[in-house]
């Protein structure tokens, strides 16, 4: 029987049964099989959160990879098969000089598992918000037998676009596509989180990482350009995989894992780790091009925070607080800090951090648009999100955990704060209820496609679809 383990090493389980359905029909095929059991679907395992368990079934939608192009102009949209990478539709997209509407930041993960999650790049919308219709196999009401369904409108759609799996197998999501687009892209260094901000005016797809201990932000500029692409390009790309995307991590990794003091780890983003970034070189090429990385190159546990675009300074303030607590620095809380943490009880967590854990890896912040989505991660009343991702190398995670999980608890109760989806997730099943009002109604459409939890596992279960706490209000 098949051993599964996911990307980061934290997930290992063995189904009963696996399966790679070729076609519709065996698909449903094998739900009529197994309605009584449980199912789950696996794509590239690029997650780190409970989400693809399953100990009955677990289908691979590997076979599902075609990509069909249709309508002009503005009408472009594009039908994919859910087991097909992002990277692959990107190739075959260009081909045609067309792109996605939004890019991640790697290209790994299947087109359903990204979008089911609500992967997001900067200064767009998730990827989750741009479908326009998919086609999952399920059990919907009335006959409850394992069938096809084509969801195109309503509470429904926004549900599916970001469904965590829930509703049924996802054969296949149509989304808009845009002529291909050229982006410029330049890293510059601030010493303030308001010049990073300030900045965004001009480069509205910028991105930017926090170095700790040295205390700066690295932002990538980046704006839609009209000039043809840089002739340094193809030399800019070789550096940044060869200088960033290898050479930089294995530095981290020298210092932060294999010959780790806490003392290397300042002198390393103090000194060292500045001199990779190249903020000399201003850039133009494709937009899939500049707009991703080679993330995956290393592997690495990530918690993945998420906080209203009004809450980004004083979060990030905290959060520098926090850093410097857990790596044993003697620092004075401000008031206005110590205040909330009495008020949300969370002082004594806080304490019990101290010199638990250095942080090691650059910290890296991501502006998503609101989602017209019932619970991705940046749907609701707010305009815009900041993503902020928080990433460890340590092959003993018990402090990294400690860490993460008052992060996780503190954002939520001080800043409005949620929690990627697909990333370690240590909320539980109130602070989840409480991060996402429409929870309620996510759950009726999920009985509807799925009236007996078939899609669901422990995770969903204990996380989501809990009786008792989901009678409770949302805002309780």
């Amino acid at each position: 029987m098949k051993y599964i383990t996911n990307f980061g090493g934290n997930i290992s389980f063995q189904p009963c049964h696996y399966a790679e359905p070729e076609s519709e029909q065996e698909l449903t095929e094998l739900l009529e099989q197994h309605r009584n059991g449980s199912i789950r679907v696996i794509a590239s395992g690029h997650s780190w959160s409970d989400l693809i368990i399953s100990q009955d079934l677990l289908i691979n939608m590997k076979h599902f990879r075609s990509i069909s192009v249709s309508g002009e102009g503005a009408d472009t949209e594009v039908t994919v098969g859910a087991g097909c990478q992002i990277k692959d539709l990107l190739k075959d997209l260009n081909q045609k000089g067309l792109t996605l509407p939004s890019v991640g930041l790697i290209t790994e993960q299947t087109i359903s598992g990204a979008t089911a999650t609500g992967t997001h790049g900067s200064g767009k919308h998730s990827l989750s918000h741009y479908l326009k219709e998919i086609k999952i196999a399920c059990y919907a009401e009335p006959d409850r037998k394992a069938t096809v369904q084509v969801i195109n409108s309503g509470d429904e759609l926004k549900a599916a676009r970001c469904s965590l799996g829930m509703m049924g197998v996802i054969v296949s999501v149509t989304l808009p596509c845009l002529p291909q687009y050229q982006v410029q892209d330049q890293a510059t260094e601030y010493s303030t989180l308001e010049e990073v901000l300030l900045a965004r005016e001009n480069f509205p797809l910028q991105q930017f990482f926090l170095f700790p201990y040295r205390w700066k932000y690295f932002a990538q500029n980046r704006c839609v350009s009209q000039s043809k692409s840089s002739k340094s390009a193809w030399l800019y790309h070789l550096y940044w995989y060869f200088g960033i995307d290898c050479g930089m991590h294995i530095a981290i990794k020298i210092f932060a894992c294999w010959f780790y003091t806490r003392s290397g780890v300042h002198w390393l983003y103090r000194w060292l780790l500045p001199l990779f970034v190249p903020t000399w070189w201003k850039v133009t090429n494709r937009s899939d091009r500049m707009l991703v990385m080679e993330h995956e190159l290393f592997c690495h546990l990530e918690l993945e925070l998420f906080v209203p675009d009004v809450h980004l300074k004083e979060s990030a303030a905290f959060l520098e607080l926090v850093i410097k607590i857990a790596d044993g620095q003697e620092v004075k809380i401000p008031e206005d800090f110590m205040q909330k943490l009495h008020k949300a009880n969370l002082v004594k967590s806080l304490q019990h951090l101290r010199g638990g854990y250095s942080q090691h890896y650059p910290i890296c912040f991501r502006r998503i648009l609101r989602d017209e989505t019932l619970i991705s991660m940046a749907s609701g009343e707010y305009e815009s999100w900041y993503s902020i991702s928080l990433i460890t190398y340590h092959k003993s995670r018990t402090e990294f955990y400690k860490f993460a999980s008052f992060l996780a608890t503190a954002y939520r109760q001080l800043f409005d704060g949620r929690i990627h989806w697909g990333k370690w997730y240590p909320f539980n099943q109130q602070e989840t209820i409480k991060a996402y009002p429409q929870l309620h109604r996510f759950r009726e459409i999920c009985k509807h496609y799925d009236p007996e939890g078939v899609f669901g596992n422990d995770f969903t279960q204990n996380i989501i679809m809990g009786e008792n706490s989901l009678k409770e209000s949302p805002q309780s």
